[in-house]
């Protein structure tokens, strides 16, 4: 299994009735303040442009010709664009040294993915072979123009502020981390004073494109990071409630804050894009608190929210306080939330405990975290990580920051309490503050989670090796400790566990195994439902081919070595009590429109005539899978089609995997979307169980557990995409985020259909056939597609807006049931 971009086979989607939106551009028109001289002049382009839809030959002449678009940018054969680039130059020849004085580049975004640049970084040379940094030209546009603007744009960056000659001009489009495109359509090079010709570079400033990629890509995040607030909370100032001097009052103080400098940080190994930033940044939420406080907040507003919805960053507190209502069985886990805004000028540090009777179950079966905002690779910040707060004799402790929303994550796990009802207070305290309440409501059902769970689940975790991806020999004992305390129950394992053989070659029959690369990571995972391996066949073609012997793929003697392989190794299984149908194998990833599938076809026969019991297991992402080759389809076992492709490709997508359903095989669901952190923990991760469900599936599968892209999930900053893990990875550490809860309670939501179908069975088989066997037969054949039909559930963006308590809603119904379904006592 490989990374994916969220958008990576095809093209944006294009709304075609959007042809004709506005265009923004300089302050004012380039020909007024100096002479285009890069007009009609020659330029390289690096790398060559790759986006499809407007890359054509005149891509070597566009850029200079004079001629801009106010048409859908990236459809325009006028446009040049790239797509999954670190970074594109555009090099422009003036033929002889020029000065120069201001420069511009035309683009669009806002709309399908298409992100704005985060830097657009001027080069200049006199020899073509040394360059030098003469300012970023998104940072000097937005100092005139403030930040980028809402909803999709063109937008032409422009400045007349540089001073600096030279005959070579390179822009560097630097995407923001994660970013997947950069268009353009236009460059000019404005001509400054003949004086400025003869004044050499600075030598301190030579550079080169590389470095300025690689060097200034802390720094530019920060800067993004500080003007997109800026423009955030200006919103907030411009539509709040205060009258028009207070309104006038707070933008001016904007203003001031506008004319300072981000705190740019030197130290980038310890660096963490945490919220807020430095110092500066913690003064503008400081003036966000101001003005809350002339809304007329309280000091500290305290109310319960919906633990799945997200935390807007310059949304005002609720007044209601409300209650935190939470149903449970014993045995599993189940989340709330409290959000804290503090109002004051000053950080305040809070005491948190529960108020209940001696006998309440708070607090010995609750957990605290204090949910932390992070800014992401693609510069939209979330509150998802949730580290868990030290607990001591008089609670827990928390300190919430001026003019930025906190919470604090409520972890119920009930284990052997007594059923019933529970109420209290969780309680909080500070100096200069009045207490404040929270009121508690915790039902405890008369009911028990099973510990081994019907759903498979995993996340090509990849646990076999010492590292892979995010996952390192420091924190991998961690990781696989935190997914399996999160009902990860079908782990996966590189090729490398099951292709370590040789044939004896004096009787190709026999074959020795060298079982301890498997045996380890069996170690690993002892409880584990089914054991998945990706045998990457196109991969390790070369060496299993070798390996077996030089037979050709599909031939006679192919056939009898690969079947004295798999039995070799189930035999091995059998010997630790794990039989045939506990392998699951991944032959070839993701077969697609225009894939060679001659491996798969005959690994797949090859295994299923020797040992039939071993589970072949494919991810096919055809777009149109009923004109795919039928063999594909036939050899597998379990097919596991895409879900976001299931939602967005139509009946006749799902109606092809449901006859293949009718024809024996197994559905399962698995998503290799991302960023993870801008997908929503309830529709995109929690809901693919409740999906499974209801196509009578058996698994929900997640690309991929431990790709952090490369870099800490506290400073995504340096992620190379995505990145893809639902929890927080660095080096050491492993920590809970919203998106890796939501998949353990997804798990817990398929067991409660399991249990509910069980226990109607159970009744009927008794022979009830009352009121309460009909609510459960109902919530079995409506339950799931109440949930998965409701408004805005098919959007798997996490502000995409919907209703997120209805799953909990439904499960409470399935709560009743249940325990209206307990055998009677004679």
């Amino acid at each position: 299994m490989f990374a994916r971009t969220e958008v990576s086979k095809g093209w944006l989607v294009l709304s075609l009735w959007v042809a004709c939106w506005p265009t923004t551009g300089l302050a004012g028109d380039p020909h007024e303040i100096g002479e285009n001289i890069a007009l009609g002049k020659g330029y390289r382009l690096f790398p060559a442009p790759n986006y499809g839809l407007c890359t054509d030959p005149g891509d070597a002449q566009q850029l200079t010709d004079g001629q801009t678009t106010d048409q859908y940018f990236w459809t325009q054969t006028g446009t040049v664009g790239w797509q999954s680039v670190a970074y594109a130059t555009i090099t422009v020849d003036l033929q002889e040294i020029q000065p120069i004085r201001g420069a511009s580049l035309t683009t669009a975004a806002g709309t399908a993915g298409v992100t704005w640049p985060m830097a657009v970084q001027i080069l200049v040379s006199d020899d073509g072979r040394t360059f030098h940094d003469a300012g970023d030209l998104v940072g000097l546009d937005q100092q005139v123009r403030g930040a980028w603007p809402e909803g999709y744009a063109i937008r032409r960056l422009g400045t007349d502020q540089l001073r600096t000659r030279g005959r070579f001009v390179q822009f560097v489009l630097i995407p923001l981390p994660g970013g997947p495109y950069l268009f353009t359509d236009e460059v000019q090079v404005l001509r400054g004073p003949d004086a400025w010709r003869d004044t050499p570079p600075d030598p301190a400033t030579a550079t080169d494109a590389r470095r300025v990629y690689e060097q200034g890509r802390l720094a530019r995040s920060i800067r993004h990071r500080w003007q997109a607030d800026l423009a955030g909370l200006e919103r907030a100032i411009e539509g709040s409630t205060v009258d028009a001097p207070q309104r006038s009052a707070f933008l001016q103080r904007l203003q001031g804050l506008r004319k300072a400098e981000p705190d740019l940080i030197a130290d980038a190994e310890a660096f963490r894009a945490v919220l807020p930033i430095g110092k500066r940044h913690a003064e503008l939420f400081g003036l966000n608190a101001a003005l809350w406080r002339a809304k007329g907040h309280d000091n500290l507003a305290v109310w319960a929210a919906n633990p799945w919805d997200p935390l807007e960053l310059f949304a005002p507190p609720e007044s209601a306080t409300g209650v935190v209502s939470v149903d449970t069985m014993l045995g599993e886990h189940r989340a709330a939330t409290v959000n804290l805004a503090n109002s004051t000028d000053s950080p305040l540090d809070l005491r948190l405990r529960f108020d209940a009777e001696s006998d309440s179950p708070f607090p010995a079966c609750v957990r605290l975290h204090q949910v932390v905002w992070t800014d992401t690779a693609q510069g939209i910040p979330v509150a998802s990580a949730l580290p868990e707060l030290a607990r001591d004799a008089d609670g827990w402790r928390v300190t919430v920051l001026p003019g930025l929303v906190s919470q604090i994550w409520m972890s119920f796990r009930p284990s052997d309490e007594s059923p019933g009802r529970h109420e209290g207070d969780l309680v909080i305290e500070g100096a200069g503050i009045a207490p404040a309440r929270v009121p508690l409501a915790w039902r405890i059902w008369p009911l028990r989670m099973p510990q081994e769970k019907s759903l498979w689940l995993g996340g090509w975790s990849y646990t076999d090796a010492a590292s892979r991806y995010g996952v390192t020999a420091e924190n991998r004992e961690e990781f696989i400790q935190h997914l399996q305390q999160r009902c990860v129950n079908a782990p996966w394992a590189s090729a490398a566990v099951l292709m370590s053989f040789e044939f004896d070659p004096a009787a190709p029959e026999k074959i020795r195994l060298d079982t301890s690369a498997l045996d380890r990571w069996i170690d690993l995972w002892p409880d584990a439902k089914t054991y998945m391996v990706f045998l990457s066949v196109a991969h390790y073609s070369g060496t299993i081919r070798s390996s077996l012997g030089g037979a050709d793929i599909g031939s006679p003697e192919f056939q009898r070595r690969v079947g004295t392989w798999i039995t070799a190794w189930v035999k091995h299984l059998r010997s630790r009590g794990i039989e045939a149908n506990r392998l699951a194998l991944l032959i070839h990833d993701e077969p697609h429109e225009g894939s060679d599938v001659t491996a798969l076809l005959a690994w797949a026969r090859a295994i299923q005539a020797a040992e039939p019991d071993v589970i072949v297991w494919e991810d096919p992402t055809y777009r149109d899978p009923a004109a795919a080759p039928a063999e594909v389809f036939e050899v597998c076992d379990i097919l596991c089609p895409n879900r976001p492709m299931w939602l967005e490709r139509g009946d006749a997508f799902r109606d092809f995997y449901r006859n293949q359903q009718r024809r024996g095989r197994t559905l399962q669901f698995y998503s290799c979307s991302g960023p993870a952190k801008l997908l929503d923990p309830y529709s995109y991760y929690r809901l693919q169980a409740w999906h499974s469900w209801h196509v009578g599936g058996t698994g929900s599968f997640f690309w991929a557990f431990g790709d952090n892209s490369g870099a800490s999930s506290w400073n995504e900053y340096f992620a190379k995409g995505g990145p893809y893990t639902p929890l927080f990875l660095d080096e050491t550490t492993v920590t809970a985020g919203k998106q890796m809860e939501a998949i353990r309670e997804s798990s817990q939501d398929y067991e409660y259909f399991v249990m509910l179908r069980k226990a109607v069975e159970q009744a009927r088989a008794a022979g009830r056939n009352d009121a309460a066997v009909e609510r459960g037969q109902k919530l079995l054949d409506e339950a799931a597609a109440e949930v998965l039909m409701a408004e805005g559930a098919a959007g798997l963006k996490w502000h995409d807006a919907k209703d997120r308590g209805i799953a909990d809603r439904v499960r409470t119904q399935i709560l009743e049931t249940l325990t209206a379904l307990q055998p009677v006592s004679p």
